[in-house]
């Protein structure tokens, strides 16, 4: 009785810590295959906020090449029209335009030469003439000494 007793208990033991050895590593499966979900279900958000990310820059984008266009538009016409109103220039005008451009370095050196010296003098001469209208001021109001 007792050798069946011992059986039984071992038995019974053994199919005890199977039982936990089984609870457990169902257990920890859960766990990983909760983590696991959890895992896949953030990066299923992050594609799907990604997407979101990239379809709201190709809108952009598309926005961005109307703007381009209708802007290449504006100037096109913009160009026709000047083009058109252009194009009556002749050769003896687009010459009168090319030699009126010819300044030469004379001319320029003289205009710069002629306007520093009269910027000078003109500086000069205020400043002259502001330090004469202090000495007048001053000797009109000088106090009257015995």
């Amino acid at each position: 009785m007792a050798s069946y007793n011992q059986w039984s208990n071992s038995s019974n033991s053994n199919n005890f810590n199977n039982f936990n050895n089984n609870f457990n590593s169902n257990f920890n499966n859960s766990n990983f295959n909760s983590n696991l979900s959890n895992n896949l279900s953030y990066t299923l958000n992050n594609l799907s906020n990604n997407l979101n990310n990239l379809s709201n820059l190709n809108n952009n984008l598309s926005n961005l090449n109307n703007n381009l266009s209708n802007l290449n538009n504006n100037l096109n016409n913009l160009n026709n029209r000047n083009f058109n109103s252009s194009n009556n220039f002749n050769s003896s005008n687009f010459n009168n335009f090319n030699n009126s451009s010819n300044f030469n370095s004379n001319f320029n050196n003289n205009f710069n030469s002629n306007f520093n010296n009269n910027f000078n003098n003109s500086n000069f001469n205020n400043n002259f003439s502001n330090s004469g209208n202090f000495n007048r001021h001053a000797t009109r109001h000088r106090p009257i000494t015995p």
